[in-house]
């Protein structure tokens, strides 16, 4: 009894102890469990991080990418021609808009030298120091042979004079009751009192604002041909001239209020001593581009109500103001994507926005630059079916031009050209529309081509408008290239001083760039029209006097004289 009493003790004690070790070894899996789910939900949440860090660094790369390609790279505006002929990126962006006779220019192209004969022309005559030569060996004079002309050259000088102004005096040699003594009027000054004469002027302007050189730039290039300027002297001279240019930008400001068409562009601009704060303030300079007139307008705002002041947009109601005969007005604006044109186009009706291709073609090629290894053949295609495009609308565009005004036994011709050229176009259009929605729809594909894509499902709209408007360019290069010089002046000068320097710099360059449109020469129409201030008693024009400067209203021999040079002397 002892014996199994004992027994009984030792295996309830084993009993015990392995119940204790099961419920230790219950515990440490539980505790093994718990660790093992929270395991899991931490190798989940890393590898969402993982995924969303490759994203992101994908991303980076692929800016990182298209910066390198702008800042490094060639711009794909300017790439060669392709095989075909054609600009290698699409596009009619990166067409020689030279000459356009494709012939070879720089060393060895002689045959294509311009011609340089309407430049005033001297002769220099070149001897030898005594006026002959001499025998070496004996010291017989040679005699003269005639001369060699051994070629001409381009000659530039800059120079800087005073112009001494003597005005003749007369006296009564009669016994009519007229004045004893009469003198000769003098120089139509524009500034009255002012040290420069209108030509300085013109050419101080010019300088300034049409070639964007800054105010120490100007001082500086004067120093070295021996004057010595300050800036405040050549800063005042502008202030006082522009203020005679503010009535000519106001009409041209009034003229592109009334275009049918507008091209529009936006950039940055500083003003340092802004009335409102104490540092330099973020003013936007925007451009509005007319069929015969450009308009600069300068504000601190780059909100809607900017372009609704110039449009004649009512910023209550969004709608166009009505046209001059009281009916319903309309009004094609050629812009890039940005919100504010897009936004007054579906409030306004009458108003159609036509958006750049340029900007849309930017994307598909900043898709390739971002993945190159899987998106160069995707880009390349793309790139085909913008320059098919751009064909298509040149095209379009000459058939346009040749069925608006054609001869009367030329109708047909014309009307059949047309109709072919709208025919090419919507088949272009096609290609492009099947293509983006096919690609929308397939799985896989890269995020920059699906951002490109998306960019083009967004424009779409202001894409296909175009057919309906041949004459207006598929880009909005003309907006670009034509903020383009103030843009130079913002890098070199930074900026304006203070709010109306900075809407004076706007009106001179309303004024500057219109008669740059019209094709006349800016100092020769600078230099006439100071002239005529100064004839004015150092006032603007007014009336008549004031419109004939007016590029639209100047007779044709003014014109004429305007687009010639200035007379040397």
């Amino acid at each position: 009894m002892a014996v199994e009493a004992g027994f009984a003790r030792v295996v309830e004690g084993a009993e015990a102890s392995l119940r204790d070790a099961l419920a230790a070894a219950l515990a440490a899996n539980q505790e093994m469990a718990r660790l093992a789910a929270e395991l899991r939900e931490e190798n989940a949440r890393l590898r969402e991080e993982n995924v969303a860090q490759a994203a992101e660094l994908e991303e980076l790369r692929a800016g990182l990418a298209v910066l390198q390609r702008m800042v490094f790279g060639r711009s794909s505006e300017r790439s060669p021609a392709g095989p075909d002929g054609g600009d290698a990126g699409g596009g009619d962006a990166g067409r020689d808009r030279g000459s356009g006779t494709g012939k070879k220019r720089g060393p060895g192209a002689r045959a294509g030298r311009r011609d340089y004969s309407h430049l005033p022309r001297f002769e220099v005559i070149w001897d030898f120091p005594d006026g002959g030569y001499c025998c070496p060996e004996c010291g017989e004079r040679f005699a003269p042979l005639g001369d060699h002309w051994s070629g001409e050259q381009l000659d530039w000088q800059v120079i800087v004079r005073v112009a001494a102004h003597c005005r003749r005096r007369y006296r009564r040699a009669c016994s009519c009751r007229v004045p004893a003594t009469v003198m000769a009027p003098g120089p139509p000054k524009a500034i009255g009192k002012g040290l420069f004469t209108n030509g300085f002027i013109a050419m101080l302007l010019a300088e300034r604002f049409t070639a964007g050189r800054s105010m120490n730039s100007l001082v500086t290039g004067l120093s070295r041909q021996g004057a010595d300027i300050s800036a405040a002297t050549l800063a005042g001279t502008c202030a006082q001239a522009g203020a005679l240019l503010v009535p000519l930008a106001d009409a041209i400001a009034e003229r592109s209020r009334g275009s049918w068409h507008l091209h529009a562009d936006e950039t940055t601009w500083r003003v340092f001593a802004p009335r409102d704060g104490d540092g330099p303030a973020k003013w936007w300079l925007w451009v509005f581009i007319g069929p015969d007139s450009v308009c600069f307008v300068m504000d601190p705002s780059r909100s809607g109500a900017v372009l609704a002041r110039h449009a004649g947009i009512d910023e209550q109601t969004g709608q166009l103001a009505a046209d001059e005969d009281g009916g319903p007005r309309r009004l094609v604006v050629s812009s890039d994507f940005y919100a504010v044109y897009s936004s007054a186009g579906k409030k306004a009706d009458g108003l159609v926005n036509l958006y750049c291709l340029a900007h849309v073609r930017r994307h598909f090629v900043r898709a390739g630059d971002a993945n190159p290894a899987q998106l160069r053949y995707w880009t390349d295609a793309w790139l085909g079916r913008i320059r098919d495009l751009y064909a298509a609308h040149d095209e379009l565009m000459a058939a346009w031009r040749e069925d608006t005004a054609p001869a009367s036994r030329e109708k047909e011709a014309a009307a059949a050209r047309m109709e072919k050229a709208y025919a090419a176009w919507d088949e272009a259009i096609t290609v492009i529309e099947e293509a983006r929605r096919k690609q929308m729809r397939a799985p896989g594909l890269q995020e920059p081509a699906k951002k490109a894509l998306a960019t083009l499902d967004r424009q779409w709209d202001g894409v296909i408008a175009h057919r309906d408007y041949p004459m207006v360019s598929l880009d909005n290069n003309a907006a670009e290239r034509m903020i383009r010089g103030p843009v130079v002046t913002r890098k070199n000068a930074g900026g304006s001083r203070n709010e109306d320097s900075a809407r004076l710099a706007a009106a001179i360059w309303t004024v500057t760039a219109t008669v740059q449109v019209a094709g006349l020469n800016i100092l020769t129409w600078l230099t006439a029209y100071l002239d005529e201030c100064g004839r004015n008693g150092g006032k603007h024009p007014s009336g008549p006097d004031l419109e004939r400067f007016l590029p639209w209203n100047a007779n044709p021999e003014d014109l004429r004289i305007w687009a010639q040079p200035p007379p040397s002397g």
